[in-house]
């Protein structure tokens, strides 16, 4: 199992502002919140190729707007984050700061980028992941 030390100084390293891990009852689990997004008929929003010489930037750019449009973010920059390999932690409550963070540096030592952001009203959320030649962005509900 992943420790909780890591995935908060993963999260810090791309430019959050780390509050604390959460367990709030109202809202789906970290698990449940994947389930959308794992099943067969879930298209990506958007992909990004690997290939793309402007790659991360296309992703922060990207998680950054959808994330602000769709209420992901709330008023203050909050937002809950799972990320990939680390389960059975519950949710890591996280702040942006005045500089956008770094979707594309989510991800555990030795995986690609992956993680699911829940507002924290549990009204939507948006999963990155990484795919064998790029990378997906999905969006609950779709905008």
């Amino acid at each position: 199992m992943v420790e909780a030390r890591t995935v908060r100084t993963l999260v810090a390293v791309a430019g959050f502002l780390v509050q604390e891990f959460v367990e709030v009852p109202h809202l789906p689990s970290p698990m449940a919140a994947w389930k959308p997004f794992i099943l067969a008929s879930a298209t990506p929003l958007m992909r990004i190729s690997y290939d793309d010489a402007d790659h991360d930037d296309q992703l922060d750019r990207a998680w950054w707007d959808l994330s602000s449009h769709s209420g992901t973010l709330d008023s203050a920059g909050t937002v809950l984050l799972s990320v990939e390999g680390a389960g059975g932690l519950p949710w890591l409550q996280a702040q942006v700061s005045r500089k956008p963070p770094r979707a594309s540096a989510i991800g555990l030592p030795g995986h690609d980028i992956g993680f699911v952001a829940l507002s924290v009203d549990g009204e939507a959320s948006i999963r990155v992941t990484s795919e064998e030649w790029e990378t997906w962005i999905f969006s609950n509900p779709p905008p």
